[in-house]
């Protein structure tokens, strides 16, 4: 689809010039940029989810170790295997 866009004559010249160097053309590159941006902002938007995913594993690690510590490692560990099944 053609579209018709305003940009400050420096950015242009930047646009054009990171074209010319991986040889594509200045509209290929646009549509590239645009694709990186919004797939980085999608990674952006699920890091709260990430991060919380990533606080229960450490706090279920923790909690594992900590009833280690208590009942012995070896009850934990035949306890997770069993729990599993």
């Amino acid at each position: 689809m053609r579209v018709n866009i305003n940009m400050d004559q420096e950015l242009l010249k930047a646009v054009d010039e990171q074209a010319t160097k991986i040889h594509v053309s200045r509209s290929a590159y646009i549509a590239f940029a645009c694709t990186q941006k919004i797939q980085n902002d999608k990674m952006l938007e699920s890091m709260p989810d990430l991060l919380r995913a990533m606080q229960l594993a450490a706090d279920m690690k923790k909690a594992e170790e900590n009833l280690s510590a208590v009942v012995g490692d070896s009850v934990v560990k035949s306890g997770a295997k069993n729990s599993l099944k």
